[in-house]
Order: C-alpha cells, then structure tokens, then sequence
C-alpha cells in the first residue's frame, strides 16, 4: 500500500515542478517580448 502511495506522491510532485518550470518559461517569454516590443518602439521615434 505505502508503495502506491509513494508513487502518487512522486507523480503529484514531479506535475507541480512542471507546470512551474512551464509558467516561469511562460513569464520570461513574456517579459522579454515585452522588453523587445519596448525597444522596436523606441526605435521608431
């Protein structure tokens, strides 16, 4: 039983790592887009 258990807990821990290095990669994108879009901006005027 504590071998399923164990299991489910590694499975539940190794999803919340990934969904967080997916949304860091998410927010780094975003925020250097948002750096570039800034730039090209600048640049034009």
């Amino acid at each position: 039983m504590n071998i399923g258990r164990s299991k489910i807990i590694a499975i539940i821990t190794g999803a919340i790592s990934i969904s967080i290095c997916i949304a860091y990669l998410i927010l780094i994108t975003i925020f250097d887009f948002r750096t570039f879009l800034n730039d090209q901006l600048s640049n034009i005027t």
